[in-house]
């Protein structure tokens, strides 16, 4: 990175990349200057921080709960997830969060208690990540399902507002999967929401498959604009507004990833990774300009130019990447939270990719991170095939707390075949809380203050040792009587008679 000097052409290139740096951030929502104020992306913000506080006067305080759902337990297929990623807003007075899962139906669930307020049953499983967009007075809710529809459903009453099919029904029509869900525009105010969708037929003379984006108008759901991308599952696209003008930054599953003018659909410029980029990247601004920071399960990060594509630096980690990256940017600077299958979480410089530091967990990092970054404590969240979630001090990696999230209802080969739900945080009031939909079937809520931290609930095998004596002292008296009695036979039978 280039400094500023007093005098000379390096100052002018650092100011001017500040300058265009505040311009690109023109849109709310987008630095972290400001935090997140609406989930209106897949992971709340451009940066995928995940993270949101929420002023809930109308809840009670927050608490430790779990959900279960329908508790429906379906044989697993690739692709399939248990729960979506949740998403939180404050609706009325109350901390709602709105989640996904594969039992085709969206919950909404009071953020603070558990409390089940209503549910939305869809024609198929839901496995995105649902957004809110507010639209005057009330807060409308967008979920997108394989049963291949858009839907816009008030967030209050859990009615359906309006429904768009990203593909015309024919009775030979395949499967679809449908990404999370982003609200943005074509123009300088946010009117459309954007849906990177795969369908296919099954049937052998119109044998295809086709995935693309779909601009919906967010009034009326009618279509804007469509662009087709191949034949691969794409991600959920981020949007991004610079100087006015918007953009869509997304990956798929044939290596590429892509820049889109919002307003038109129009492909900007496309890059190809070695291997499937399975989330959405991340954008931010460095004094040099904007950057879209994305992972792949080649299993190397990197940052590109936002409005060419080029790169600008690429950094190595051990093995697959399937979660996004999240940046903070704080302070002038920017570092990128990357985990890994070679289980590390990895924290880097995100202006040029050098490594800050490594959190180690016990088993590969399958998740994209939530970032707590206010409060007394701050931390980066991450679930792993260790069945734990994992919380690492921001700003060292140092290990703060490891929560059991229950293990997987199947035991499958391909566990990266699915992009697995990811945690999220959420200031309720004066609390800040983790929400984690587990792949064993049960979305959690758990406290993140240092005071309300649990243990984690492991188990423990005290009474299965205490039982043995229990079990193997009757068992063993009953064998040395039917020995002993045995042997009295025995002794008698061997007696002559006189």
């Amino acid at each position: 990175m280039r400094r500023a000097g007093s005098l000379g052409r390096p100052s002018l290139v650092v100011l001017g990349g500040a300058v265009f740096g505040a311009i690109l951030w023109s849109a709310p929502g987008q630095g972290r200057a400001q935090a997140c104020t609406l989930w209106s992306q897949s992971r709340c913000d451009a940066q995928n921080t995940a993270a949101i506080e929420l002023d809930a006067p109308a809840s009670e305080p927050a608490r430790a709960w779990s959900f279960d759902g329908s508790g429906r337990v379906w044989g697993y297929e690739p692709g399939m997830t248990v729960w979506s990623s949740p998403a939180l807003a404050l609706v009325e007075g109350r901390a709602l969060l709105a989640v996904g899962n594969y039992d085709h139906t969206l919950y909404a669930l009071d953020a603070a208690t558990g409390e089940s307020l209503w549910k939305f049953t869809t024609g198929g499983p839901v496995y995105a990540a649902p957004v809110f967009f507010r639209e005057g007075d009330r807060m409308l809710l967008l979920a997108a399902s394989t049963d291949r529809l858009v839907y816009a459903i008030d967030a209050a009453t859990g009615r359906q507002v309006w429904v768009h099919s990203v593909e015309d029904y024919r009775p030979t029509l395949g499967g679809a999967r449908l990404a999370a869900p982003c609200v943005g525009g074509t123009g300088q105010s946010d009117n459309a929401v954007f849906v990177g969708y795969w369908v296919w037929d099954r049937s052998l003379a119109n044998s295809l498959q086709k995935s693309g984006v779909l601009a919906l108008a967010l009034a009326d759901g009618k279509p804007l604009w469509r662009q087709e991308l191949g034949d691969n599952d794409l991600s959920a696209p981020i949007f991004v507004r610079t100087a006015g003008h918007g953009q869509l930054f997304l990956g798929s599953a044939n290596g590429n990833v892509y820049a889109l003018d919002a307003g038109t659909g129009a492909v900007q410029w496309r890059k190809t990774e070695l291997d499937a980029v399975r989330s959405p990247p991340a954008f931010f601004v460095s004094s040099s300009g904007p950057l879209v920071v994305t992972g792949s399960k080649y299993g190397t990060v990197r940052g590109l130019d936002a409005a060419t594509g080029a790169e600008r630096w690429n950094y190595k980690t051990g093995d697959r990447i399937t979660g996004s990256p999240a940046i903070l940017v704080e302070r002038g600077s920017a570092r990128a939270f990357v985990p890994s299958y070679d289980g590390f979480l990895h924290a880097l410089d995100a202006s040029n990719g050098s490594l800050l530091w490594r959190f180690a967990a016990r088993g590969g990092l399958f998740s994209s991170p939530a970032l707590v970054d206010s409060g007394r404590e701050a931390m980066v969240l991450v679930l792993g095939w260790d069945n734990l979630l994992h919380a690492a001090a921001l700003k060292t990696g140092a290990p703060l707390f490891s929560a059991f999230t229950g293990r997987p209802l199947w035991n499958v080969a391909g566990m990266d075949d699915s992009n697995w739900s990811s945690p999220v945080a959420g200031r309720i009031s004066d609390r800040w809380m983790a929400f984690v939909g587990s792949y064993d079937g049960t979305l959690r809520a758990l406290p993140l203050g240092e005071a309300d931290r649990a243990p984690p609930d492991l188990g423990s095998n005290r009474w299965f040792w205490l039982s043995f004596p229990l079990v193997l002292i009757p068992f063993l008296a009953l064998a040395l009587g039917l020995t002993s009695r045995e042997r009295r036979r025995q002794r008698a039978r061997a007696t002559p008679a006189r």
